[in-house]
């Protein structure tokens, strides 16, 4: 045979390589959150006729003389851009806008610690957001698996509100309470000066005018600068005291459960350093069942999942957390619409959406300055990091947008296209086959 018949025939192996990627893309048209390959062709080994050579004084150089055995399947890629939103009215459906990964696996997967560790590379990563929650208020895939994120929990800075916001003056040990607290807008000079020199040793609250609880602490001074002589509220940070944040630990998303009253039971999160649990959720167990969601809504800036029960009451469950990776494009198809960092991905972030959800380490996390029963920190025991949370990072532009889904990554126009000049390619190659055949044929028949 020669080596025209070699490189049709590779050539044939290869242009059948590409139609498998087009029918998959194709196959998938309408396949939300798809992710399509493209390919690549790679040019086949090739031998030397003759070697090349460098010029002399008298003669010119010579080219290499090298003949090629075919082509090749170079490379076939994702591609992990955003597509377009697909609306379903589905409350709980969400589409990433930007980069990252929705984090989904089994239950009870802990993270950060020394015993029982999982590592975000080990759980399945999915751009499909066809969530649900089930019979056991787990938030869960169209497939069962369980989403990860950020449970909500009581506020220790709101505890803190309560246990030692603005004293009565008549009894400093019995506090006024959250409603209670003076309005910050409605503060004198005198006021301002007092929560001043006050904040130096706690932080103090107040409500503003959206009657929301906000901290004040002093804003650090430059170095070698004094205290201004006369306080204003430009010299303190604002910050809003949510009665439930989202610890910092990442955790299977579940609906809290319902207490006595008929409202929900946060789950604890312990930072008790001695507790076989240190840094991770713990469940309550009140023995009412799951609260009644009657509907949902998530934020697309901040990843949070707020329910709504049946009595009028918004219960926030928690955040949606984003993993992102080095490579998108180096992920790994383990099943279906599940891809995992394996080789050539690279290293796989924790992120939160917004920044919504910080470490207990960031000096603007809840946990930072209180512990879980809202007892002030010293302040040369802040700012360690917990055992059992794991690094988290901003997600960027990233954000989720609810009451939707992803579309295809499928290209139709461009997918037919390839098609017919991978058609083209199959059957001008198919044409060496013939016409080298024809041309051995009349070799053979040289001698008759």
């Amino acid at each position: 045979m020669t080596g025209a018949m070699y490189a049709a025939v590779s050539g044939l192996k290869a242009h059948m390589s590409a139609l498998n990627v087009i029918g998959q893309n194709i196959s998938n048209v309408n396949t939300n959150a798809y992710k399509a390959t493209r390919y690549t062709f790679l040019e086949a080994l090739y031998t030397s006729v003759r070697g090349g050579s460098d010029g002399s004084n008298q003669l010119g150089g010579k080219n290499p003389a090298q003949v090629g055995y075919g082509s090749s399947i170079g490379t076939i890629d994702l591609d992990m851009s955003t597509k377009n939103y697909t609306p379903t009215g589905h409350a709980t459906d969400v589409m990433i806008d930007g980069d990252g990964m929705l984090i989904v696996g089994d239950k009870g997967s802990t993270f950060g610690t020394t015993t029982g560790n999982k590592e975000l590379s080990d759980m399945y990563l999915t751009r499909l957001g066809n969530l649900e929650f089930d019979n056991q208020g787990y938030l869960v895939d169209g497939q069962g698996q369980v989403v990860y994120g950020f449970l909500a929990v009581e506020s220790p800075a709101y505890k803190a509100a309560v246990a030692f916001g603005n004293k009565n003056a008549a009894d400093p040990d019995n506090p006024k309470g959250v409603d209670e607290l003076k309005r910050l807008d409605k503060l004198t000079a005198d006021e301002i000066k007092d929560a001043y020199t006050a904040a130096a040793t706690e932080p103090q609250f107040f409500v503003n005018d959206k009657d929301q609880v906000v901290m004040l602490t002093p804003k650090p001074l430059a170095d070698g600068a004094t205290a201004p002589a006369d306080q204003t509220l430009a010299d303190f940070t604002v910050t809003v005291v949510e009665q439930y944040v989202e610890a910092p630990a990442l955790t299977a998303i579940r609906i809290p459960m319902a207490n006595a009253d008929g409202g929900a039971s946060y789950p604890k999160w312990d930072m008790d350093p001695g507790s076989a649990t240190y840094g991770q959720i713990i469940d309550s167990d009140e023995g009412f069942g799951r609260i009644v969601k009657d509907s949902v809504s998530i934020d697309e800036n901040t990843g949070r999942i707020t329910c709504t029960t049946e009595s009028g009451e918004a219960v926030v469950v928690g955040s949606i957390a984003i993993a992102k990776v080095e490579n998108p494009n180096g992920l790994t198809h383990v099943d279906g619409h599940y891809y995992q960092a394996l080789g050539g991905a690279g290293r796989v972030s924790l992120t939160s959406v917004g920044h919504a959800v910080v470490n207990s380490s960031d000096p603007t996390s809840m946990f930072y300055m209180f512990d879980k029963d809202g007892v002030l920190i010293p302040e040369d025991q802040r700012g360690k990091t917990i055992e059992g949370e794991t690094a988290i990072r901003s997600a960027g532009s990233t954000k989720l947008i609810s009451n939707g889904l992803e579309s295809s990554g499928t290209d139709l126009a461009t997918e037919i296209s390839n098609m017919i000049m991978v058609q083209r390619g199959y059957q001008a190659n198919t044409r060496i086959v013939t016409v080298t055949d024809s041309m051995l044929e009349e070799l053979v028949n040289m001698k008759r």
